[in-house]
C-alpha cells in the first residue's frame, strides 16, 4: 500500500499538470462570461442600427403611449427624445426588443379615413 506522502505527492503532480495544461480554458471561460453582456449588447445594437426598421430621426411610439424621436443609435444604446415631456430616454440595446416600439408608416392614413 502506498504511504501518505506518496499519495500527496502524486495528487500534487496531477493537480499541477491539470492547471498547467488547462488553465487557459479556465481563463477563456472567465473572460467570456465577463464580456458576454457587453458582446450581446453590441450585437443587439448593430442589429437595431443596421436593420433599417428604425432609423435616426424616426418618430415612434414607445409602448403605444409615448411619442418619441430617435436621436442617436450606438452599438450599446439608443437615445430617444420624448416629445410630450421634452425629456431624453436612454435605452440599452439589449432592452430594445422588450419595448413595444411602433412606427407610423410614411403615407399611411393613420386610421383617420375609415
Amino acid at each position: 500500500m502506498d504511504n501518505p506522502e506518496q499519495i500527496i505527492q502524486t495528487t500534487e503532480t496531477i493537480i499541477t499538470d491539470m492547471v498547467g495544461h488547462y488553465s487557459w480554458m479556465f481563463i477563456a471561460a472567465f473572460l467570456f462570461l465577463l464580456f458576454k453582456n457587453v458582446v450581446s449588447n453590441v450585437l443587439d445594437g448593430l442589429l437595431f442600427m443596421f436593420g433599417h426598421d428604425f432609423d435616426v430621426d424616426d418618430i415612434v411610439y414607445i409602448n403605444g403611449e409615448k411619442k418619441a424621436r430617435i436621436i442617436r443609435q450606438t452599438p450599446t444604446k439608443t437615445v430617444f427624445h420624448l416629445l410630450e415631456t421634452d425629456r431624453k430616454l436612454v435605452v440599452p440595446n439589449t432592452a430594445l426588443y422588450s419595448l413595444k416600439i411602433e412606427k407610423v408608416l410614411p403615407g399611411a392614413n393613420n386610421g383617420n379615413e375609415l
